[in-house]
């Protein structure tokens, strides 16, 4: 693979050099800030006009100083997946989240003043100019309090997470992010691959370096088990040990709670995606029909069909594409994307230490994201562009809003995005000149989302809330691990995967697993895929007309609760089924097509 020494991308804007007199300046007065902010939270909300003025200032600059705590770990966090053996990064990310543990700190003590504020006093605060559109960030810490310790105790777990349970997570980027797998195929030397790599490997036409990318990549992942099952343990053991402090009746309610929807909201979605199962099923027998094997196996999912050829998309390529499908729908959103590909906001290419997956993140500072993939010219890193680029116009379109306006939950979080893929895919669809190879590639991608979105992340899900059933009883070894792995596939799959085809470790290479800010980083992306289809299904109905509502609904995304801007934005009632089985039967046309194209029924 080609050895590129610096990323792509240009973080100037953050600061001028890593390290340098700007960056070391800014750290030191935000960790000043950030050291005092505790203090500065009185026990309560005051009475009286002064009281609630004094009481707004602390939250304005808990509000100033949360945005540059996010620029700060915005910028180590780009430094620290563009190269995780980078020392110094590491420490400074390390310093960072320890003094993050101060902002912690003093949001537990405003929502413990806020808790025990009565509405009409709490009315009162949210009623100041200087916190206009702040109300809605407010009441959710306010709703939180029920579940704050006394202020020494947040205290203490904020403290602790620094060394305990963010220091695991951090722990797996360094891991993963230096991880090597040897390729062995049949006829050639043996290649020392990053583990980074293995995405793309599975994509790959010849079933042979499928196999030997997912026998090599799942030997290196067997051969680091210890260290990954250790932290999912602690990751676990840690939440649900401050969830039973807490008083928190279940596991799943923090992640009900940061998805910004209720249970009933979750139940009804699932069990669309449950009921409808067969839909994306149908497809992945159909795949292994084409493919030449009686069924598939994990390393075959992201196969290309033999129709479609086995040809790459140079990046220069990937970006005239990604413009003109922004471009024949949303000007303002080619425009966008067109300036980020401009000022270098993308770090792209392969390189050895580079960290698995791609992400989006932005800085409400400077008002400006980054991309970050390891794009090697598939069909799939086309779409993984897109996506991220989906992101950024998010929060493109806030930028202009107060800080605490625009933290957005992860349901409405892939509503740009996955609507940005639709657009680069339905630009392939309905484009005359395209060939009958790229139009059946491009229905072959849409079909393996909804695979993807349907059943690989309902398994993760039902994974996941297996092993917090069973961490609460004390810790889970690997061998159950691969055990629980392959229960949820086998619940998710069906019959579509070969009996040696599932993947045990499947738990140790997914990254989401590891997240320490959140849990349950999955059934979001479900509900994401199938809100963004349903908004897209309007949006082609409405044409032009829709898109101011289109930005809109993205501008409200961090002022309500998931179903409020659904009903606000789109008037969708997310808690009944319609909406959800609407948008999984807007696949059975890709179905119907695909089939077609290869056979028949």
């Amino acid at each position: 693979m080609p050895e590129r020494l610096e990323p792509n991308w240009d973080l100037t804007p953050y600061f001028p050099a890593f390290g340098g007199d700007a960056y070391r300046a800014f750290r030191d007065a935000l960790a000043a800030d950030l050291e005092a902010l505790p203090a500065r939270v009185p026990p309560r909300v005051p009475a009286g006009r002064e009281g609630l003025e004094r009481f707004a200032d602390v939250l304005l600059q808990i509000e100033d100083a949360s945005a540059r705590s996010a620029h700060l770990g915005s910028y180590l966090g780009c430094l620290s997946a563009a190269d995780a053996r980078d020392e110094a990064v590491q420490r400074e990310r390390a310093a960072h989240a320890a003094r993050r543990a101060q902002l912690e700190t003093a949001l537990a003590g405003v929502r413990a003043a806020l808790r025990d504020a009565d509405d009409e006093r709490f009315a009162q605060l949210v009623a100041d100019p200087r916190l206009e559109g702040a109300a809605y960030m407010l009441a959710r810490l306010r709703r939180a309090a029920a579940w704050t310790l006394a202020p020494e105790l947040e205290r203490l777990a904020a403290e602790l997470d620094v060394t305990g349970l963010s220091a695991w997570g951090r722990l797996y980027d360094q891991v993963s992010g230096n991880l090597e797998f040897e390729l062995a195929r049949p006829g050639h030397a043996r290649e020392r691959m990053p583990i980074a790599m293995t995405r793309t490997l599975l994509e790959d036409a010849d079933p042979a370096v499928r196999s030997a990318a997912f026998r090599g990549a799942n030997h290196a992942w067997e051969g680091v088990a210890d260290v990954m099952a250790a932290s999912l343990n602690a990751i676990a053991g840690t939440r649900l040990t401050l969830y039973r402090w807490r008083g928190i009746p279940d596991f799943l309610d923090p992640a009900l709670f940061d998805a910004a929807i209720s249970r009933e909201t979750l139940d009804t979605l699932l069990e669309a995606v449950e009921s409808r199962a067969e839909l994306p099923r149908r497809y992945l027998r159909r795949k292994a029909e084409r493919l030449g094997v009686e069924k598939l196996g994990f390393q075959d999912l992201l196969a290309p069909l033999p129709e479609t050829g086995t040809g790459r998309i140079p990046f220069d390529a990937a970006r005239e594409r990604i413009l003109r499908a922004f471009g024949a729908f949303h000007p303002g959103l080619e425009a966008f994307a067109r300036q980020a590909f401009e000022r270098r906001w993308i770090d792209y290419e392969p390189r050895r230490g580079k960290r698995p997956g791609g992400f989006c993140t932005s800085s409400p500072l400077i008002g400006e994201s980054r991309v970050f993939l390891t794009y090697n010219g598939s069909l799939g890193d086309l779409q993984t562009l897109a996506h991220e680029l989906g992101h950024a116009y998010h929060n493109h379109v806030m930028r202009d809003m107060r800080p605490w306006a625009r933290r957005y939950p992860m349901t409405l979080a892939e509503t740009a995005s996955t609507f940005a893929e639709q657009l680069v895919s339905e630009a392939v669809l309905e484009d005359p000149d395209a060939s009958e190879a790229d139009k059946l590639h491009v229905l072959d991608a849409r079909l393996l989302d909804a695979a993807v979105f349907l059943l690989n992340i309902p398994m993760r899900f039902h994974f996941e809330r297996a092993l917090y059933a069973e961490r609460a009883n004390g810790e889970v070894g690997v061998s159950r691990l691969r055990e629980l792995m392959v229960e949820a596939q086998r619940r998710s799959y069906g019959d579509c995967l070969a009996e040696d085809g599932f993947d045990p470790w499947y738990w140790a290479s997914k990254l989401h697993f590891y997240i320490t800010g959140v849990s349950f980083y999955n059934f979001p992306y479900t509900f994401g895929y199938l809100f963004s289809r349903g908004i897209f299904a309007r949006a082609r109905s409405e044409g032009p007309a829709f898109l101011p509502r289109y930005d809109e609904l993205l501008r409200l995304t961090g002022s309500d609760a998931a179903e409020s801007v659904a009903a606000r934005g789109v008037s969708v009632d997310l808690t009944a089924p319609g909406f959800w089985l609407e948008s999984i039967g807007s696949i059975e046309a890709d179905l119907e097509r695909f089939l077609e194209r290869t056979g028949g029924g």
